[in-house]
């Protein structure tokens, strides 16, 4: 390994423990009954099953659906 290889590895390390703390953050806050993506109320069912769910039932399905979208094309549209 040279050192650009070392130097990309290392900023994807730190990168991804970036992403986990930021996720491991959001999901430790309660929940204020409220998405954050549209201002709807989050259902009670989804809020009994998890108190810190920030999204609601829908806005949660088309974040997973962008993301799945981003994980098998590379972000390419």
């Amino acid at each position: 390994m040279d050192e650009v290889d070392l130097a990309n590895e290392r900023a994807e390390l730190l990168n991804s423990a970036a992403i986990k703390s930021a996720l491991n953050k959001k999901a430790e806050r309660p929940s204020t009954g409220f998405c954050c993506d549209c201002g709807e109320a989050i259902e009670a069912g989804r809020l009994q099953a998890n108190p810190h769910a920030q999204d609601c039932v829908d806005c949660a399905a088309e974040a997973e659906i962008e993301r799945l979208r981003v994980q098998r094309t590379g972000g390419r549209r």
